[in-house]
């Protein structure tokens, strides 16, 4: 289900695995809830639904609100590539 459009920050999402980013992680001292940080979790797991990227369910570590300190490993699934290729073009 590849996307016809895609926002400025899933292209740099995308970009960032194309170009050896595999796990993404907030900022020291961030709080697992930020606004930034639950922002690109949900962009990558958006990426993941819609077949543009592999990666495993964010793991939690704690009953605190938000997302775990880390996401990834992260792939570009064939339909990734076709798309970032298609934006270059």
């Amino acid at each position: 289900m590849m996307p016809k459009t895609m926002d400025p920050e899933d292209v740099e999402l995308l970009k960032l695995i194309a170009d050896g980013t595999t796990h993404f992680r907030p900022v020291q001292d961030e709080p697992s809830n930020s606004p930034r940080w639950v922002g690109q979790v949900e962009r990558l797991l958006r990426l993941r639904s819609q077949g543009l990227i592999r990666m495993p369910e964010p793991e939690k570590y704690d009953d605190r609100p938000g997302y775990a300190a880390g996401a990834g490993p992260c792939k570009l699934t064939a339909d990734g590539r076709a798309a970032l290729g298609r934006l270059d073009a």
